[in-house]
């Protein structure tokens, strides 16, 4: 009988041990994410300060945060430059073979298969007079 009872004590210590590392982590997750969230309520507090700030002050600003301003304007204008190409990316022309719509960045039309940019840089090289005669190649070929 004793075995059996130095058992069930064992079996008990072990299980009220693992509740114990359980609940110890447990709370270790919940103080991690308190602090997680801490964090992000500073951080969003301070953008909000910043914003307000770069609002009040962006004519007026102290001098030692003339380099943050410097490097703003900079951002500013690099970022536009950038939406400006993506919206020139993203600028539509017709395939020259079925009319379909596609973009200016594609190399080959989705529904036919035309080579876009080949097509647009031969129909380029047509219209250029190379041999000095007043006509251009297509025409050239035709009179053959």
């Amino acid at each position: 009988m004793d075995f059996f009872e130095q058992l069930r004590r064992n079996v008990t210590q072990a299980g009220q041990t693992a509740v114990d590392k359980a609940k110890k982590a447990a709370d270790i997750l919940k103080v991690r994410e308190q602090i997680r969230q801490d964090k992000r309520e500073i951080r969003d507090i301070t953008y909000r300060i910043g914003k307000t700030y770069i609002k009040l002050h962006q004519n007026d600003y102290e001098e030692e945060y003339e380099k943050y301003f410097t490097s703003l304007k900079a951002v500013k204008e690099a970022l536009a430059e950038k939406e400006k190409e993506l919206r020139r990316l993203n600028e539509h022309i017709r395939c020259t073979e079925c009319g379909a719509e596609i973009s200016a960045s594609d190399d080959y039309c989705p529904k036919c298969g035309t080579a876009v940019a080949f097509d647009a840089k031969l129909k380029e090289e047509e219209t250029i007079d190379t041999d000095g005669d007043g006509k251009t190649g297509q025409e050239e070929c035709e009179e053959e």
